[in-house]
């Protein structure tokens, strides 16, 4: 009788333990449901946007405004880009050098200016002042050099003048 009784005791307990086990599972189980129906309410709420629209119109949108900023940003390059070679090609480097032309000439009347682009091409204009007479002259200039003799001071004018800092 005891190996019955035994075999009882073991069949409880092997009993018991399916139960556990059992719970445990049940546990899992309600566990998985609450986290799909989760997922659930999230897929749907991605799959639908506003007015109905689902993930592909909405990626076919999205890829659509991506193009146009694109296209726009190219546009954008292009001004940017033809601003630049109009602000190269300004006269934005002025220079003076001023001067005592005669020796009989208390001050620096007399004076040279440059005005010139990145490229050294502008005018070089030259004030000489004398207690009878003043006069001007414009000597225009490609590449740094002109087609008219510069004077020493002509020369300094240019060399200041492409010295210079952009917006300095």
């Amino acid at each position: 009788m005891e190996p019955f009784l035994s075999e009882i005791s073991n069949v409880g307990i092997l009993l018991l333990a399916v139960i556990a086990l059992n719970v445990v599972l049940l546990l899992v189980c309600i566990m998985q449901s609450l986290r799909i129906s989760r997922l659930r309410k999230s897929i749907n709420r991605f799959m639908t946007g506003a007015g109905g629209a689902n993930l592909e119109e909405g990626m076919h949108r999205l890829l659509d405004q991506v193009d146009e900023v694109k296209k726009f940003q190219n546009d954008q390059q292009f001004i940017v880009n033809r601003l630049s070679q109009r602000i190269a090609a300004q006269c934005g480097k002025v220079a003076v050098i001023r001067y005592n032309a005669f020796g009989d000439v208390g001050s620096d009347l007399s004076f040279s200016m440059a005005i010139v682009d990145d490229a050294q091409n502008g005018v070089v204009i030259t004030s000489i002042f004398g207690r009878e007479e003043s006069r001007v002259y414009a000597k225009p200039l490609e590449a740094g050099t002109s087609a008219y003799h510069l004077s020493e001071e002509e020369q300094a004018a240019i060399r200041k003048a492409m010295n210079q800092q952009v917006g300095a």
